[in-house]
């Protein structure tokens, strides 16, 4: 579906700067001058990616791993039991571990105490282990472990068990198991890291045993910590434990804190270390992947957003390794407010908790424990550097720019050239323990007509599209535009049309004039314009051939500029296949907790509310009996309703609240902010807000509708090699929907909706249906998205079923009824299914198991290919692919005002300078081993 429509963004007023650079850049005076000789010279593309040959000598990794016994865990379970007791005080028992285990490669961060541990300790499971060693034996790691386990049972389990009320007993019996050495297993392991087996059913690699995904991970990792691969940084620094990791195949690496000159924040770089396998490959692929880390440099108190935050101590002692600790909010126990409003009463601190005495302790550190404090740098020491991972909207500003959220100074996202620095010192270190660059793909030839896809979907630039609305406005002009109709007005014209109908001044847009203006970077897209207004009202004709779409634009009392805005780009872009109508947003939906009905209740009952106020707005829409689409116009921060010179969110419920009550009666909502205006002059940000504007339009109508364009002609066009009869007649999507978590890789709880969407390669017509449990299966009829909004929004509880097999079980009778179906009704479907989180439920998507000669769905329903014979299988991986870097140099030539030869001429000569360079690879790659069980794995790249 049509859910991206960035294909190219044009965010004039960043670029504005740079040209007023440019028209200094000649007052200055120099002899020496530089040029570039011809383009950029790319010298090789290769994915960020490691594998080995079949033939290399077996690299075997040994060490012990701990697990708690199951008499420990009895006892561990019945302190569980406790009225209050949610979880164990495991945090700092975690600290200890990962300062006194030096061989330590990972540690679970719940330290084998976690609910899904003591659920498979009552069904009588063996323990799981909760660290990996490589050195050591067991009588040393006894030693070593007997008193860290003695001081955290005196000093950390029994006071937690005196304050939760627990039973005295419980503690003496854990004390008794620990004397007797019965309370942690230390056993010895063996896995062999390389090369791995070959699997010649399903032409998939797989590992000798059940550690060898983690142990190459941390074995690789090992060979690379304590090495610099960032030239003028310092070594590399593990990550003994991170959240969700413990069982994968994956290792993280850290640099210490960078600063850059002149800009306020500090960062580190993360290298991710991802062993993945794909079919057709004999060995694993180890997938590297560099990311940004942002330190807090301020730290806000904690108003809203309490979650606790993560933190890392960087020491000087310990070159292998980095320390994680968190940061907790807690009341303030100091003092309270005179206030009787419940939230107020309360003040809110960061602070360390009790876990983090342990790391102070041991690494001497600073005596500070107030989050501001060590955001400060206060707990920092010599030896020691302490900081707060980043998180937007808690970096603290000075009091003038309290009501705009703060621009950190440290950007998002890596440079290309400083991936492929890391990457090749990597490959420098790897290469001698038989690790090789990945180099068995190529590049699939494009006969997709970009050009003519872009002309139907491109963002439209501020001078085009505002001149466009406003020649619209004056002249009633339907679809033949004056290119660059701005350029005929003057200052006063433009002024006096901006006041006219959006009460705007000139003066007031940043940039003023020339952010209307036409330049080299801004082009005229006058053609595009037209383009894309007429694709616009084809596609709506199409999708609603015998109806006229209703738009609400919402918006709060001050944003009426911003809703008529909305209005006439709207009527511009869709004329008139949509009946658009802009509306004040009811009372008591938005704003911030404290100035809003029940604001000391907790959040459903809030949320209760919020729907309520949509009601008799709901209501009306529904009487309509028509599609239609919703899009609100409110903030995000908000004045303090007490009065106080600080800014509060929009509460929390009030997006999903306004979603869920508008969906009930079949609309599809998006949401968009307000103009943002610059620090300094005030002045509107006019470029940025008609892009995103644009991008919420067509998400909004879009997407929520299913808009493909031309089905039947990609599909013709794509699959010509295939008779036409035996083409598909449909297009089938088979995935999950998670609460809050889209579609991403990860454990799947029991809170998620089966999907299936279905498109008609004739009509282009998209259909949803979804599986669901009301004490046993049930399977919605297929239905349009606007009925399916609806529908979902009044499903509750969303899951299907308690238990898990019979979730696994009653996920491959909807997969399927869905394909079988559709088999059986002639219509030799593609089907595009979702493994990244679709494997959980049906195994066979597994690369060990999967087979297209030998489809299975459980033991119910085997040998599938043989009733599916005219269905097309695309299994879908999610974030496995690795990046694709392109090497580039740029060559420069010396020269000087006096120089008489030409530019021709100067290209000749050898380079002066040699400038690496290096950029992402676009483009459909795919594998280019080959196999026989049919599977053929495709990567994209870039955009």
């Amino acid at each position: 579906m049509m859910n991206n429509f960035d294909n190219e963004i044009e965010l004039e007023e960043d670029l504005l700067a740079e040209d007023e650079d440019e028209e200094t850049e000649g007052d200055l005076v120099s002899d020496t001058l530089y040029i570039q000789q011809g383009a950029i010279k790319p010298i090789a593309k290769f994915p960020l990616a490691f594998s080995v040959p079949d033939k290399l000598l077996p690299i075997i990794v040994e060490g012990c791993n701990l697990t708690w016994t199951k008499a420990a865990l009895q006892c561990f379970s019945e302190i569980r039991q406790g009225d209050n007791v949610t979880n164990l005080p495991y945090g700092s028992l975690r600290n200890f571990l990962q300062i006194v285990l030096k061989d330590a490669t990972r540690i679970e961060p719940e330290i084998g105490l976690s609910k899904s541990a003591f659920y498979h300790a009552s069904k009588g499971d063996e323990p799981e282990p909760f660290v990996y060693l490589t050195g050591g034996n067991e009588e040393e790691i006894n030693r070593i472990l007997r008193p860290i386990i003695n001081d955290w049972l005196i000093n950390y389990l029994k006071p937690f068990a005196e304050k939760e009320d627990i039973s005295i007993n419980i503690i003496e019996r854990l004390e008794d198991v620990q004397e007797r050495g019965d309370l942690i297993k230390v056993s010895p392991f063996k896995s062999q890291v390389l090369p791995w087996a070959w699997n010649k059913e399903t032409e998939t690699t797989q590992p000798k045993d059940k550690y060898a995904y983690r142990m190459l991970a941390d074995y690789l990792a090992r060979q690379i910590a304590g090495k610099i691969i960032f030239p003028g940084l310092k070594p590399m620094k593990r990550i003994i434990f991170s959240n969700g990791t413990f069982t994968s195949g994956i290792a993280k690496l850290i640099t210490e804190p960078i600063s850059l000159e002149g800009t306020k924040g500090k960062f580190s770089f993360v290298v991710s270390l991802e062993v993945v396998t794909y079919p057709s490959l004999h060995q694993p692929l180890l997938k590297v992947e560099v990311s940004k880390r942002r330190w807090f440099t301020q730290l806000k108190a904690p108003k809203y957003d309490r979650r606790n935050i993560s933190g890392f101590i960087f020491s000087q002692e310990h070159t292998d390794r980095a320390f994680n600790y968190q940061l907790k909010c807690e009341r303030d126990k100091k003092g309270k407010n005179a206030k009787t409003n419940k939230e107020e009463q309360v003040k809110w601190v960061w602070r360390t908790d009790k876990d983090f005495e342990i790391l102070r302790r041991e690494l001497n550190l600073g005596s500070s424990c107030d989050g501001q404090e060590i955001a400060l740098g206060s707990a920092s020491t010599n030896s020691c550097e302490v900081l707060l991972t980043y998180r937007n909207g808690l970096q603290d500003n000075s009091e003038d720019d309290e009501e705009i959220p703060e621009k950190y100074g440290i950007e998002t996202g890596v440079p290309e050239r400083d991936k492929l620095d890391a990457f090749e010192a990597i490959a420098q270190i790897l290469q001698p323990l038989g690790m090789q660059v990945f180099n068995k793909y190529s590049l699939v030839k494009s006969i997709h007509d970009w050009k003519n896809a872009q002309k139907a979907t491109r963002m439209i630039n501020l001078p085009t599209l505002l001149g466009g609305v406003l020649e619209a406005l004056e002249t009633n002009t339907n679809l033949e535009f004056t290119p660059k109709y701005l350029d005929q007005l003057n200052d006063k014209q433009i002024d006096d049309l901006l006041s006219k109908y959006f009460d705007i001044r000139l003066e007031g847009i940043h940039w003023g004039r020339k952010a209307l203006q036409f330049s080299q970077r801004t082009k005229n897209q006058t053609g595009d314009l037209q383009a894309i207004t007429q694709a616009n009202q084809a596609a709506m004709q199409r999708l609603y051939p015998n109806e006229q779409p209703s738009l609400f634009i919402f918006y709060e009392a001050h944003l009426k500029t911003e809703a008529k805005l909305l209005q006439k780009v709207t009527q511009l872009l869709w004329g008139d296949t949509l009946e658009i109508e802009i509306n004040r947003l009811p009372e008591d939906t938005h704003g911030p907790r404290e100035g809003l009905p029940e604001k000391d209740e907790k959040a459903e009952k809030r949320s209760r509310e919020r729907i309520k106020a949509w009601e008799s707005t709901a209501q009306q829409i529904k009487k309509l009996n028509q599609p239609t689409f919703c899009l609100i116009m409110a903030r995000q921060f908000y004045p303090n309703p007490n009065g106080q010179n600080t800014v509060k969110p929009d509460d929390k419920v009030n997006k999903p609240s306004t979603r869920q009550a508008l969906a009930k009666v079949g609309a599809a909502v998006q949401f968009l902010l307000p103009i943002e205006k610059t620090r300094k002059t005030n002045g509107l940000k006019l470029a940025d807000f008609f892009h995103r504007m644009q991008s919420a339009l067509k998400d909004l109508i879009f997407a929520h509708s299913g808009r493909i364009d031309d089905v039947k002609g990609k599909v013709d066009k794509y699959l010509q090699n295939i008779p036409p009869e035996a083409r598909p007649k449909e297009i089938i999507v088979i995935t999950i929907v998670r609460k809050q978590k889209g579609r991403v890789r990860g454990k799947i709880e029991s809170t998620f909706l089966p999907i299936a969407i279905r498109i008609n390669v004739d009509t282009g017509k998209c259909e949803f249906c979804c599986a669901y449990d009301r004490g046993n299966l049930v399977i919605s009829s297929w239905t349009g998205f606007s009925d399916a909004r609806a529908f979902v929004a009044e499903l509750t509880p969303i899951k299907l079923a308690d238990k898990e097999e019979v979730r696994k079980t009653r996920f491959m009778d909807f997969v399927k009824q869905v394909i079988s179906d559709s088999v059986e009704g002639g219509k030799q479907p593609l089907v595009m299914i979702d493994s990244s989180n679709c494997v959980q439920l049906w195994p066979w998507l597994a690369d060990t198991k999967i087979n297209a000669n030998k489809i299975n769905l459980g033991q119910k329903h085997e040998n599938m290919e043989v009733d599916w014979q005219s269905a097309r299988i695309i299994r879908i991986r999610q974030e496995i692919a690795p990046s694709i870097i392109e090497k580039k140099v740029r060559h420069i030539i010396e020269t000087s005002v006096e120089d008489t030869r030409t530019k021709e001429e100067l290209k000749e000569l050898p380079p002066t300078l040699e400038i690496p360079s290096a950029s992402s690879a676009t483009g459909l790659f795919r594998l280019s081993a080959t196999n026989q069980t049919r599977c053929v794995a495709l990567s994209i790249c870039g955009a």
